[in-house]
């Protein structure tokens, strides 16, 4: 089951990571480093808002929403109030902050940051209710009629002129269409109602912990472009930001495909079979999430230099590679944190302790950054921010098998990093054979892919050779019968 879905969902996010690409792209060519800076540094306030305020409730819909199949509109209809409210705070105080600031530039950019904070909040909040649900279609059609519109509006306003705002304008567009066309269906005989004393109280105990987590976690994510802007310029930090993208829409699209397809299956186990049904999914889980992490660190390290020939504009080539092994090496340790280590918090309910971790690695983060931004640049940024997720990662192991034992370490990692050394060299041996970066990219990727597999297979990661080998018997079965 694991593998279907995590195939499914590769299906339903593999378009819209493929958008994100090409938009990265687009917006590296047709605006300058300084105007993609501040673009970024929007998205990482939007984003700022979005966990502070919104985030939870993703939290709590797909904690919950298991407990009553029988009955989604317990859970629903109170999500829907919770986040009518902040909505409205969020809009006056945004709206009345924007009207007061004295830069014209950027009170424009902070009026626009308002209704995408919500638009993109509300759109999180449906692709919850999509997995959570088990609807793979319906993710996709949502995340990837976003992304289409996003860059479709955002590239042509791009275009003619409109600097910063025109790929923020994208998204709002892109987000806003995106629900009315394909979301709505979710909602249908929904009406916001304010949960019973109780269940708020419940939601609250469970949720709300993860705002000083997420807000904790924000800082060692993006807390660096708005440091780099500081103790630099704008420039620096739209070069930092595409360094950074280039990492997160490629190995943060995997992992969040694997994590998306399994993470509703190990909520289930326990409410549905009890804690030794989750343990055995989520040996499974940790699995093939550590093996796609360390492999797809690998391998972007290892094509790097032709991805941002081709994808990224010349100004923000040479600054970006100094920076994407640091990134992707960071990212693939926080996703094994996020999407393995602090799943044991959650399915115990224990997510206050994950504050403690965060605020050690935020405050180390920080530290670090001032340290080394003077010195280093953009390079210390991403030094700062590889040495945060490594202190996360390793607080995080320690503290979680307390709460939940999680499957043992040592043999997943053993596993998963020799499915990245195949990958990741047989990767760098192709692209070398090719001047061309097109060439180099296609012949590392495919050179990869078929290591990994074969890896894969032979070592029966996550259970996938019995996975193939029951999918191809059905195949065989299938013809037969015709």
């Amino acid at each position: 089951m694991l593998l279907r879905h995590a195939l499914y969902y590769l299906a339903a996010r593999g378009l819209p990571g493929l958008i994100n690409f090409a938009a990265l792209s687009l917006y590296t060519r047709l605006l300058t480093p300084d105007e993609f800076g501040r673009y970024s540094l929007v998205v990482a306030s939007v984003s700022l808002i979005h966990v502070f305020l919104f985030q939870w409730l993703q939290l709590v819909l797909g904690r919950f929403l298991p407990a009553h199949r029988d009955e989604p509109q317990i859970v629903q209809q109170s999500i829907l109030a919770l986040f009518l409210l902040l909505a409205g705070t969020v809009s006056v105080a945004g709206l009345g902050a924007a009207l007061l600031w004295s830069d014209p530039v950027w009170r424009a950019l902070l009026a626009l940051a308002v209704p995408l904070t919500v638009a993109e909040a509300w759109l999180q909040l449906n692709l919850t209710l999509a997995s959570t649900n088990l609807r793979p279609g319906r993710y996709g059609f949502l995340l990837g009629g976003k992304s289409l519109l996003a860059i479709m509006v955002g590239g042509w306003l791009a275009w003619l002129g409109l600097g910063a705002q025109a790929p923020l304008v994208g998204m709002l567009a892109g987000a806003s269409a995106a629900w009315l066309l394909f979301g709505l269906r979710l909602w249908r005989g929904m009406r916001p109602c304010w949960p019973a004393p109780e269940r708020l109280k419940e939601y609250a105990a469970y949720g709300l912990p993860f705002v000083a987590t997420f807000a904790l976690g924000w800082i060692i994510a993006s807390s660096d472009r708005m440091l780099i802007a500081w103790l630099l310029d704008e420039a620096a930090t739209g070069i930092y930001a595409v360094g950074y993208d280039l990492s997160q829409h490629s190995l943060g699209l995997l992992l969040a495909v694997v994590n998306t397809a399994a993470y509703p299956l190990a909520v289930r186990q326990l409410e549905q079979e009890g804690e030794e049904a989750a343990r055995a999914q989520l040996a499974q889980n940790g699995e093939l999430i550590i093996t796609v992490a360390l492999t797809g660190a690998a391998g972007l390290a290892a094509l790097a230099p032709a991805l941002l020939d081709i994808l990224v504009g010349e100004a923000f080539r040479a600054g970006a590679m100094k920076i994407v092994p640091w990134i992707a090496a960071g990212a693939a340790i926080a996703g094994v944190k996020a999407f393995h280590f602090d799943l044991a918090f959650q399915l115990a309910r224990k997510s206050y302790l994950q504050v403690y971790i965060s605020a050690v690695a935020a405050i180390a983060n920080i530290a670090l950054n001032l340290l080394l931004i003077p010195g280093h640049g953009i390079v210390g940024a991403a030094w700062a921010t590889i040495i945060a997720y490594g202190t996360a990662g390793a607080l995080s192991w320690l503290l979680g098998r307390r709460v939940f034992a999680l499957p043992p370490l040592a043999p997943m990692l053993l596993r998963g990093a020799v499915v990245a050394v195949v990958t990741g060299l047989a990767a760098w041996l192709m692209a070398n054979l090719f001047s061309n970066p097109s060439a180099a990219i296609a012949g590392g990727f495919f050179a990869g892919i078929a290591a990994s597999v074969l890896v894969v297979l032979l070592l029966d990661i996550a259970g996938m050779r019995g996975a193939v080998v029951q999918a191809v018997a059905l195949l065989r079965q299938s013809r037969h019968e015709v």
